[in-house]
């Protein structure tokens, strides 16, 4: 029986790595769940990072993405519309299905706003613990995040 994994799901960031060459999905996005993933899960193998761009869809962590504006001015202020969600929402549970559906992840810790998380399916349905800090500010939910992966170490 092959040896069971744990998935991080990163939301896009409005800091970004400005380089024109295609980077992967995880060097791209720079804002501060993405420095702290990176500190800290060099020394962690059982963990897979799978990270939301900025169409609510889901990437594999090392998928290469070109660079891209954010859009607006601050980051906590985005909106979406109903039908982006949904849209989105229907991709993920797609690409979550071919990921946690063969009942290789044993656990999922989502790191981002709530309002991105909207464009998640209900993980729980594939068997999975979900770890969801959604209360606090972005400090707290770092913390959330530095201690979920140092327990793998």
């Amino acid at each position: 029986m092959a040896k069971t994994r744990l998935m991080l799901i990163l939301g896009s960031s409005f800091r970004r790595n400005r380089s024109g060459e295609s980077l992967s999905a995880v060097e791209r996005y720079d804002g501060l769940f993405f420095r702290v993933a990176k500190k800290y899960l060099g020394s962690v193998k059982d963990v897979d990072v799978v990270v939301m761009v900025d169409d609510l869809t889901l990437v594999d962590g090392g998928s290469p993405l070109p660079y891209s504006q954010p859009e607006g001015k601050e980051w906590g202020k985005q909106t979406f519309s109903e039908a982006l969600v949904r849209r989105a929402k229907i991709k993920n549970e797609g690409f979550l299905a071919r990921k946690l559906g063969n009942g290789r992840y044993t656990e999922v810790f989502i790191s981002m706003g709530k309002n991105y998380a909207g464009a998640l399916p209900d993980l729980t349905q594939y068997g999975v613990k979900v770890v969801f800090p959604a209360s606090g500010g972005p400090g707290p939910k770092a913390q959330a995040l530095r201690e979920w992966i140092k327990k793998r170490e």
